[in-house]
């Protein structure tokens, strides 16, 4: 044998032995290699699941995108705004979740399907090219919010947003196509983004073809099952109440009870359990793990509104459910290289997990109060609330109806407080995350109201301190936190 045949065998030998050991790695989405030898050693599969950007490279985050009308105009006449808007455009990647559908009313041809008493949210048709001048180049499409105006305003809403030239994911005509990863063809990267959602309204989740049962168009879900865990003595009157209305749990106090269409479990401490559908989450690690084969660097988001602290009190943050945890780390294992949590509107912890940062709750970037048009059941759903506020009820205009919801739910300025997250990578690991903290305008007037702008110095440090508390509460590691006026840094 000569010298470079041995050369070339030890190389086989060696790439075989680093697959074994990957294969060996905890990859939920993973087919595991079970003989190396019959795959090209120049060709290897694991190489794929690699990261790719070059140094310096910076992907920014934001959370919820409630926008109805375009509002970069504001930046001429609001310094602090245009601000904001150069943080944005200082990036390589700009990535957001778009909660709205985007349609022309005039031509609409599609209904509105308002649930539990929520917002229709609705934007003008120039939304779209909007958020592109701002520089958005991925939006999460898969929210409760996703099909406020049906399967209809799903369409319409990807057509504004091809036009604009942003790409999206989480919404499609089937399962397959909700779950695939989109693509933004940067200059220095191909980068992915897989979206998916674990609240969202019943019946919207996308479906396959089941036999002679066709594909349903809608979103790429992850079902989780809650149980409400109680005390001994909670559950003891929750039984009594059962046994007097069904005749149910009217002996020794249960374990476990049905009621209210939800189910109780005695527990030491009062918490939500989530517990998540196998069959969801393999497929959506699925889909990151073939996002990542196909490109450079994958950004995995999920839209949440399940929550494990707060989450009965309006007036206090809320803390991200625990099953997100895993789901992150097992989106990490699949090939991610950032996981972004939107959904509660409050700011969460944040976590560096093999050098690769998570974000469990960004709150909101643009959070509109006006909502136009707005439906009739709308109305309806919320007419006692509105008989309770209103001397007058059957005059209230959109506006009036938004101002007793908000009152309702969001009277508080946490939710009007935020984060740009700007990831920077060197060797395609993490170098550092900066923070820039954003006041949304809490109590201005409503056509400015949720335009954000760079925070003064103490409501910054009262925003990084809040992620701060956050990150110990969720039982993460502390974060190694800079501040510096409105910015802060995060280091690995």
């Amino acid at each position: 044998m000569t010298v470079a045949a041995r050369i070339a065998c030890l190389g086989v030998a060696a790439w075989i032995l680093s697959a074994t050991a990957a294969a060996q790695q905890v990859n939920p989405a993973g087919p595991g290699i079970k003989n190396p030898s019959l795959l090209d050693p120049n060709r290897p599969p694991q190489r794929e699941l690699q990261t790719n950007v070059p140094d310096g490279f910076t992907v920014t985050a934001v959370g919820d995108l409630i926008i109805s009308r375009p509002l970069s105009q504001y930046a001429a006449r609001d310094p602090q705004f245009k601000a904001v808007l150069d943080a944005l455009h200082g990036t390589d990647v700009l990535y957001g979740n778009l909660e709205t559908t985007i349609f022309d009313v005039r031509t609409f041809k599609g209904y509105p399907y308002s649930f539990e008493g929520d917002w229709t949210n609705s934007s003008l048709p120039t939304v779209a090219r909007d958020l592109r001048a701002m520089g958005f180049d991925l939006v999460s499409r898969a929210n409760n919010h996703s099909f406020d105006w049906g399967i209809e305003g799903m369409r319409e809403t990807n057509a504004w947003l091809d036009r604009a030239g942003i790409a999206y994911a989480g919404v499609g005509e089937d399962r397959a196509l909700a779950r695939a990863a989109a693509y933004f063809e940067s200059p220095k990267a191909r980068v992915g983004l897989v979206s998916f959602a674990s609240t969202y309204r019943p019946t919207t989740d996308a479906l396959p073809a089941q036999g002679a049962a066709p594909a349903r168009p809608g979103l790429s879900a992850l079902a989780v099952s809650e149980v409400i865990d109680l005390p001994a003595d909670d559950m003891q009157s929750l039984a009594h109440v059962s046994c007097r209305l069904y005749r149910v749990g009217c002996g020794e106090v249960p374990t476990t009870i049905a009621l209210f269409d939800n189910t109780f479990k005695v527990s030491d401490t009062f918490h939500y359990e989530y517990t998540v559908d196998p069959e969801d989450l393999a497929g959506i690690d699925a889909a990151i793990r073939s996002g990542k084969q196909n490109g450079d660097f994958l950004i995995a988001a999920i839209h949440s509104h399940e929550c494990s602290i707060g989450c009965d009190d309006s007036r206090k943050a809320e803390l991200p459910a625990a099953f997100l945890r895993g789901v992150a780390h097992g989106a990490i294992d699949s090939g991610a290289d950032m996981f972004v949590t939107t959904g509660i509107h409050n700011l969460g912890p944040i976590e560096i997990y093999r050098g690769r940062p998570i974000f469990y709750g960004l709150g909101n970037f643009f959070w509109s109060d006006i909502q136009l048009p707005l439906p009739h059941d709308l109305y309806q759903e919320n007419a006692a609330l509105l008989a309770g506020v209103y001397a007058h009820p059957e005059r209230v205009s959109p506006y009036d109806l938004s101002a007793a919801l908000n009152a309702k739910s969001f009277a508080n300025s946490f939710t009007f407080q935020s984060v740009i997250a700007k990831s920077t990578f060197v060797h395609n690991r993490l170098a550092n995350i900066t923070l820039y903290a954003l006041d949304l305008g809490y109590g201005r007037k409503l056509t400015t109201s949720g335009i954000p702008e760079l925070a003064d110095p103490s409501t910054a440090r009262t925003i990084f301190a809040r992620i701060v508390a956050a990150t110990r509460q969720y039982g993460l590691p502390p974060l190694d936190m800079r501040v510096d006026g409105s910015v802060a840094t995060i280091l690995p």
